[in-house]
């Protein structure tokens, strides 16, 4: 045993020596040359030309430097790191989720050059289960062992996860936490009559989690992590002293917090979006929007007062199954209000948002680098859409409902409604159909 381990070992290290001196035989053929302030810097080709996150790549030009800390190559908007730079060629990493067609610049001083040809980026996706087993009874516990049936989610700064149950014998809020393998009740209730939870968010300052509550008005819940999340009944209360005229139904289905100005956005389904000061509790008519209803809400971090909308099916004005947009920071927010996507008949289609379709919409969600995330309940996906408003079907295989974990081209949902995405970019997804939190590694 000793003798194949040696052999091993042998042949391990002469692998390595020899990678060694490729790695030194590529540097000997370039010459190392110092930056000429004088002269110009000149782009002239790279390689390979696609590939995924941390791809190691050569940049061929002139004129760099030898101080790979004085050089920034980025790939559209997402910076690569410089490892090193010979003067004429630069030794690169490919950034995570850059997109799929790549500008690839370089930028030295006040010079800033893009090279001539694209780089094509290869996105993998991997799903996995964090909890859940397909049981629907509420079992609280570690991750392998907890049970239950998932609407929403929200997730926090330290990656916490905040998931609204609505099954028929409980309603209520649940904490999940990965690094502690824990599946904890914030609140529980055995009737709807009790509190009927809904797509509720967190505010990345604060880390307050705030649940939308549909029975009655005015009601909200909260949970501050400087009280160990336990959970708070708040009671809105309207400017003047009037609640706004048309509000006969209680339902609040969605909220968001807004990182622009601080307040928690709702909306009513009677259309009305409704701001509130996350301390007075004092709420305010923003806009009147048509009647029906809409389970998804969220900022961009990227532009941080333009707030957008799922809407689900039966909505006034032409809305249904699509995604619509208002800047809350206008004079007169409601003059920005604009349907996004195409069709409202409700289906499938990628491509560019305005001739995109979705079908049953219900929660959406940004990462840091703004692309927003969407629940495509209908359609069994979750969906995506780029910063340059081009729609993607990130998972999933439309109208083939059914679960399964694994690679981007075998995974499926079932009836996916709440989505959330961690600080690291990794999206979540409480699976409704499937009684799980599924999880989206994106490299």
């Amino acid at each position: 045993m000793k003798r194949v381990y040696l052999k091993g070992l042998y042949m391990f290290l002469c692998i390595m020596g020899f990678v060694a001196c490729e790695e030194r035989d590529e540097g000997a053929k370039q010459k190392w040359v110092e930056r000429d302030p004088s002269r110009a810097h000149v782009l002239t080709t790279f390689s390979p030309d696609s590939g995924r996150i941390a791809e190691k790549m050569f940049l061929d030009g002139e004129n760099f430097g030898t101080h790979p800390e004085d050089i920034k190559v980025y790939f559209n908007s997402k910076r690569a790191a410089v490892v090193t730079s010979t003067g004429n060629r630069l030794y690169v990493l490919c950034p995570k989720m850059p997109g799929d067609t790549c500008e690839v610049a370089v930028v030295i001083g006040n010079d800033s050059l893009v090279y001539p040809k694209q780089f094509r980026y290869y996105q993998s996706v991997t799903v996995s289960t964090v909890t859940g087993n397909g049981d629907q009874a509420f079992k609280p516990g570690t991750l392998a062992e907890s049970t239950l049936e998932p609407m929403y989610i929200a997730v926090d700064g330290e990656d916490n996860l905040f998931v609204t149950l609505r099954e028929d014998t409980y309603w209520g809020v649940v904490k999940i936490s990965e690094a502690d393998n824990s599946v904890i009740p914030l609140v529980m209730n055995a009737a709807s009559g009790e509190g009927t939870p809904n797509a509720l968010a967190v505010d990345l300052v604060t880390g307050i989690v705030t649940v939308p509550i549909e029975t009655w008005k005015t009601t909200f819940w909260t949970c501050d992590p400087r009280e160990a999340w336990a959970p708070r009944t708040k009671e809105l209360r309207w400017t003047g002293g009037t609640e706004p005229a048309g509000i006969s139904n209680t339902w609040k289905h969605c909220l968001a917090a807004c990182p622009y100005d601080g307040y928690v956005y709702t909306r009513f389904y009677n259309g009305h979006v409704v701001k509130v000061h996350p301390k007075t509790l004092e709420a305010t008519l923003v806009y009147q929007t048509p009647q029906g209803n809409s389970y998804g809400m969220a900022f961009n971090p990227k532009k941080p007062s333009l707030l957008y909308f799922a809407f689900n099916s039966g909505v006034a004005g032409n809305l249904s199954h699509s995604i619509a947009l208002m800047d809350v920071a206008a004079d007169d927010p409601g003059s920005t209000f604009r349907k996004l996507s195409g069709s409202t008949a409700g289906g499938h289609r990628d491509g560019e948002l305005a001739n995109a379709m979705f079908y049953y919409p219900r929660q959406i969600y940004f990462d840091p680098d703004g692309y927003l995330y969407v629940a495509d309940d209908g359609n069994d996906c979750i969906r995506r859409i780029t910063p340059d408003n081009v729609v993607e079907t990130v998972v999933g295989i439309p109208g083939k409902r059914d679960f399964k974990d694994g690679a981007q081209d075998e995974a499926l949902f079932s009836m996916p409604r709440g989505v959330g995405v961690g600080k690291d970019g990794t999206v979540y997804v409480a699976d409704y159909g499937n009684k799980r939190i599924r999880k989206l590694t994106i490299e």
